[in-house]
């Protein structure tokens, strides 16, 4: 509680004299405001984090690491796996493409595209490998572009220019 004094001095020739008019309280404090506007805070906190457990924000899925050599000839594309982690080929988007054309000649993601034209193979293993044969294919001497992303994540596993030979 503030207690407000407004004086009045009064000067005079021979002496000063104060003389206080009026005794104001004043009821209103600063500790409401302060209060009211920390438990805003609090709030919009509380509400923070109850929004990060809600929505899940958590670590993001790990790519699989893996060594890739690619082979293509006019009648065949085959990709092994030379070491690192398996890959599912069903969580795998393989692009191979010409590289001075651009034109596509395999998408995984194409409409039509069957995983099993890698001769039936689901997961490639360390050591193992897997054939696509063309149904019309780069001729020999070409450069295509082949590009293996992880579709979970979105990053990008290879990215290679091969020699069609």
């Amino acid at each position: 509680m503030y207690v407000v004094y407004v004086a009045r001095i009064c000067v005079t020739r021979e002496y000063k004299e104060v003389r206080y008019m009026k005794n104001f309280k004043n009821e209103e404090a600063v500790s409401p405001v302060i209060g009211v506007i920390l438990m805003v805070v609090i709030t919009v906190i509380i509400a923070a984090i109850m929004a990060v457990f809600a929505f899940g924000i958590g670590a993001p899925d790990k790519t699989p690491q893996a060594n890739l050599k690619f082979t293509a000839t006019a009648t065949d594309f085959k990709i092994s796996h030379s070491g690192g982690e398996p890959l599912i080929l069903a969580n795998e988007k393989i692009i191979i493409e010409d590289a001075v054309t651009s034109g596509t000649y395999y998408d995984t993601t194409a409409a039509g595209a069957l995983l099993s034209t890698f001769t039936g193979v689901t997961t490639l293993a360390p050591g193992a490998s897997a054939t696509h044969t063309w149904i019309s294919g780069p001729s020999s001497g070409d450069i295509i572009i082949v590009q293996v992303v992880d579709i979970p994540t979105g990053q990008l596993i290879s990215d290679t220019k091969v020699t069609v030979q």
